[in-house]
């Protein structure tokens, strides 16, 4: 069953107890992201989130990274445009949640930023954003953000540069952690096998944080988000082309919606049998990757498309790519609607068995205003949605008029004349 407390000192509590598990996560979501950050403040969410394990004033970065190997299980964080996680996933007993919610909440409230720790972090972070600017995908979705978004916070990419996180004093990340991790919203999900009164109890005796926003009732943000139309092509240095179709939608979803849309991005790109895997990759030959996704934020979610092929192929694929969109409005047959759900069931069915991937359920759901659903509630929710409702998410979206292609690669494929002539063509200048 699960549960939702606030608590007096204000945090938001989730749990899913699950008995016949062996294993416990807890996840603690602060609320604070890259969209936040202003001038001189880029990527400070992500340093954060990496110095989080560098030392307390009562442990050391050793002792916090022998308290969780000792017991066989893992530590981790990832930083989001709209939030910050720290989590872990623990063998179950009573001591082992005892160590880790204590190991955790000293690591929220207690932080002091060793310089030696944090100058060696800084190096280690500005390694990382060179993985990611040699990784053409992460880099396409990068600069996919920037053309689409353009000059609004969601346009900034979660890690910043290396000039931004050289940039970073000691006393500025201090202070944002002191904003928005000491003191700031906080939510925190467990799941597994767990005695639901012992994590109260601790979490209860931790200081007064800020109060948390119902979503949607309140926003951290304003809802004026920019949204960039047309067809466009931004240089890179990779050998493989990207290529994106994009559509954005309106936040929140209702529930029915966010189902429909769940389905529909399955049977359309997010599995070996959609039509875009099907008729690009094994049809035609054009690609190696080629899928669906979407992505959501408080103001603003993304539905997408992405193939990634060669230069002398990128032409005959966008034609494709679209050639799909049309054929989607075309019809959608029960057959291919059964076999998404299922797929979809399946991978409900298979990730109960993991209480991370249940606890971050139940943290997506919150963040999207959905109900708190277990894998029974959420296997059935999904075998209701309604063909209609999945043909209508479909030609919102599509016939929306708000379509963004993008490319990236060495040279324009040749795409200003072939994706729509109803949309202005923008070469992207350099950053």
């Amino acid at each position: 069953m699960i549960k939702k407390s606030v608590l007096q000192n204000n945090i938001v509590l989730i749990t899913e107890p699950v008995e016949s598990s062996n294993t416990v996560a807890i996840g603690f979501y602060f609320a604070v992201g890259s969209r936040f950050e202003g001038p001189g403040r880029r990527g400070i969410s992500h340093f954060c989130e990496h110095l989080l394990f560098k030392g307390t004033s009562n442990r050391s970065r050793r002792d916090i990274a022998l308290t969780f190997d000792r017991m066989g299980g893992m530590v981790n964080a990832f930083t989001e445009r709209d939030d910050v996680c720290m989590y872990c996933v623990i063998p179950s007993s009573q001591e082992n949640v005892f160590t880790a919610l204590n190991s955790l909440s000293d690591m929220a409230y207690n932080c002091n930023f060793p310089v030696n720790e944090l100058e060696k972090e800084r190096s280690v972070v500005c390694n990382e954003i060179s993985v990611v600017e040699d990784d053409s995908e992460e880099s396409a979705l990068d600069a996919l953000a920037a053309t689409i978004w353009k000059g609004s916070p969601l346009s900034q990419n979660i890690t910043g540069t290396v000039e931004d996180v050289m940039l970073l004093s000691r006393e500025a990340v201090e202070d944002w952690y002191d904003t928005y991790f000491r003191k700031g919203e906080l939510t925190v999900f467990v799941t597994g096998s767990f005695d639901v009164n012992q994590v109260e109890n601790i979490l209860k005796a931790l200081p007064e944080r800020k109060p948390c926003l119902e979503y949607p009732k309140a926003l951290h943000t304003e809802k004026s988000l920019f949204w960039n139309s047309g067809v466009f092509h931004k240089k890179s240095s990779f050998a493989q082309t990207q290529m994106y179709q994009v559509y954005p939608f309106e936040m929140p979803l209702t529930c029915g919606r966010y189902y429909a849309l769940l389905v529909l991005n399955s049977l359309f790109g997010d599995t070996m049998s959609s039509r875009l895997f099907e008729s690009l990759r094994e049809q035609k030959g054009l690609c190696y990757s080629v899928y669906s996704f979407f992505s959501c934020y408080e103001d603003v979610g993304i539905w997408a498309s992405c193939v990634s092929c060669d230069l002398k192929s990128a032409k005959e694929a966008s034609h494709s790519l679209i050639e799909e969109y049309n054929l989607l409005l075309k019809g959608i047959s029960d057959s291919e609607i059964e076999a998404a759900k299922e797929h979809l069931c399946g991978e409900e069915i298979m990730g109960g068995e993991d209480v991370e991937y249940v606890m971050k359920r139940l943290a997506r759901n919150l963040a999207m205003g959905l109900p708190l659903l277990t894998t029974e509630e959420t296997v059935a929710t999904i075998r209701k949605v309604p063909k209609c409702d999945i043909i209508d998410m479909a030609h919102s979206l599509i016939e929306s008029g708000l379509g963004t292609f993008f490319s990236f690669g060495k040279k324009n494929p040749g795409i200003e004349n072939c994706i729509s002539k109803k949309l202005k063509f923008f070469e992207v200048p350099d950053s």
